[in-house]
């Protein structure tokens, strides 16, 4: 029988900074060789203006490609997706969202830099405390791809549309969970989860099983004293199982053993099947047939091979950003009274495009425009939005209603927006309109706005079709579709 326990230690991923750009060799996904590919010819006539011979370029990107393929798995696989059941009330949703959004734009930055992030926001029932962190076996690139992912999945739980207070998303390589309470050294929850394969072992059943058990009860001994991690196999006749144990980093002393303890009970279910994981609020443990982790001897700074090869794939890497970032993400125009445009192209095949997403609303959000029409509504000079090439041949009420109606479509919370049929009974003058919340991505220190205004010749009528008569009077009123 053979045991092994690996230190936590990261993978050596060097980068260097070339033309501006911080770089890894590890930053390409799988999903991105697709690009690669298209970019050989430009790479080419780029490297060519240096009399780098073709022969080289193509060795170094087949060596890229061949050597990507090991060394890079940011194990960006769902495990489970756990939301909770509350949700914050109408009047609270809006600032609970904000608070979520500051929350998520702080943690990649943290996380960037160390492999695990806390973070709390807010103040009262609309706090948000959220938490993240990558499996310590995974160099800092891998963690980077695999925490961008977990971080737009989390969405899912509708934090937005629902107000949703509480979301857990687990991945093969990372950890995202949000909520309304500090849980950031909770062990176990009556949320925690047992995740078996469908498939069972294919082998001797029975070695299998008592290989399973005797590799958790190691790995749960060895983490809460290898700084909560642990990776290691058993391999006892011929049947060979792989695992991992981590607590989180929070997660420490008597608590990760607890959760450890306990992950190994819940596992003992899935001993039978190809794969199992417990997914608990404190911990995370994991057995495979295959070999699923990296050992901390790969990538070894004191190589000077993988050094070597390292650095080549970083200036291949850098050549290659350097094209995919030239090429056509931002469009400029000239309007025909002479005003410039320019619009700017997000890949959404690339690894950060979700931090790109966010830093350009949030750039949105800060610009303090005088035409923002949530702004203009607030200070009762709504009209004001309407384009000035209309030279003012509209009238103002009418013009003021139809965007009042637009903000109301536009709330953050899809449950306060008003539906098409309320929307058509607006537009023609036969329903009330409504006090509209600010809209998602505002700055939180937008124009405080006034009360109600109702519309020009406002006046309510019922939900449904009714009658009603006095002296020879029948009025009717027909829903729209």
């Amino acid at each position: 029988m053979i045991f092994s326990a690996s230190l936590p230690s990261p993978l050596w991923s060097p980068s260097l900074r070339f033309f501006g750009f911080s770089l890894h060799p590890t930053f390409y996904s799988s999903r991105s060789r697709l690009s690669l590919s298209l970019s050989l010819k430009a790479l080419s006539t780029f490297l060519g203006m240096f009399s780098i011979p073709n022969i080289l370029l193509v060795l170094l990107l087949s060596l890229f490609l061949l050597l990507h393929h090991v060394v890079s798995d940011p194990r960006a696989t769902e495990a489970a997706l756990i939301c909770s059941n509350n949700t914050a009330s109408t009047q609270e949703r809006q600032i609970f969202v904000a608070n979520f959004l500051a929350t998520m734009d702080v943690l990649t930055p943290l996380i960037g830099g160390r492999g695990y992030a806390a973070v709390v926001n807010g103040t009262g029932n609309t706090t948000v405390y959220s938490f993240g962190e990558c499996m310590k076996d995974l160099s800092q690139s891998d963690c980077n791809l695999c925490f961008a992912q977990c971080k737009t999945q989390i969405l899912r739980c509708l934090p937005f549309q629902k107000g949703t207070r509480g979301g857990r998303l687990f991945y093969d390589g990372c950890y995202l969970r949000y909520d309304d309470h500090d849980f950031f050294n909770q062990s176990l929850s009556l949320q925690d989860k047992t995740v078996c394969a469908k498939d069972d072992f294919g082998g001797n059943l029975t070695v299998w099983k008592a290989n399973v058990m005797e590799l958790v009860r190691n790995l749960s001994l060895v983490a809460p004293k290898n700084d909560g991690f642990s990776v290691g196999l058993v391999n006892l006749r011929n049947v060979s199982v792989y695992g991992l144990a981590q607590c989180w980093e929070l997660v420490n002393g008597s608590f990760c053993e607890e959760c450890l303890a306990d992950a190994v009970k819940e596992i003992s279910s899935c001993s039978s099947k190809q794969e199992g994981r417990v997914l608990n609020a404190g911990c995370y443990l994991r057995f495979s047939p295959q070999k699923f982790y990296y050992n901390s001897t790969i990538g070894n700074p004191g190589n000077g091979g993988n050094r070597t090869l390292a650095i080549i794939l970083a200036v291949v890497s850098a050549v290659i950003a350097v094209l995919l970032a030239s090429a056509a993400v931002l469009f400029f125009g000239i309007l025909s009274d002479g005003k410039a445009v320019a619009i700017k192209r997000l890949f959404f095949n690339t690894t950060q495009w979700v931090d790109h997403f966010f830093n350009e609303v949030n750039l949105i959000s800060e610009i303090d425009h005088r035409n923002l029409v949530w702004n203009l509504y607030g200070t009762g000079r709504l009209s004001e939005a309407v384009d000035p090439i209309l030279n003012g041949n509209y009238r103002v009420e009418e013009a003021s209603r139809l965007l009042q109606i637009g903000l109301l479509c536009a709330q953050a919370s899809a449950e306060l927006r008003p539906s098409m049929s309320t929307v058509v009974k607006m537009l023609t003058g036969n329903h009330e309109i409504l006090h509209p919340t600010q809209p998602p991505f505002m700055n939180s220190s937008s124009t405080e706005i006034s009360p109600r205004i109702p519309s020009e010749g406002y006046h309510s009528q019922p939900d449904s079709n009714t009658q009603s008569s006095g002296n020879r009077i029948t009025e009717s009123w027909i829903e729209p579709r």
